[in-house]
């Protein structure tokens, strides 16, 4: 039996083939989140997009929320929302939310509500200088 946790979708995945693409990373490492819907990446732009370099660092990707398959899966929720807002306590939720093309189904949402969007666009996937 399908549960409503069951169809959480994680807002910083990997680029791959069935990935959504979520936002596009700005100069400033901020996030800018597309609005509508979400694209859905093929496997041409998987390709090219892992030619010129981790697509991570340029891209935001959302997918199917694994839970348990995932490394940051506590147990019972997603441990870098949660460390994310532990660390930005005084962070409070925008007035107006930025339109998101998945907070519906959105797993960081679901968990810690609007604060969540106010910290999402300032998460970027990969942002590890290559040495």
């Amino acid at each position: 039996m399908k549960t409503e946790a069951d169809n959480k979708t994680c807002p910083s995945s990997t680029c791959k083939e069935g990935a959504l693409l979520l936002g596009v990373v700005q100069g400033d490492n901020t996030v800018a989140l597309l609005t509508g819907t979400p694209l859905t990446v093929d496997k041409a732009f998987a390709e090219k997009a892992h030619e010129d370099g981790d697509p991570e660092r340029r891209f935001r990707f959302a997918n199917k929320c694994v839970q348990t398959g995932c490394k940051q899966w506590t147990g019972h929720s997603c441990g870098v929302i949660t460390r994310l807002h532990e660390m930005n306590e005084r962070i409070e939720a925008d007035a107006q939310l930025k339109p998101c093309a998945i907070r519906n189904t959105c797993r960081w949402y679901a968990q810690e509500g609007d604060s969540a969007c106010t910290i999402c666009t300032y998460v970027v996937t990969n942002n590890l200088e290559e040495v």
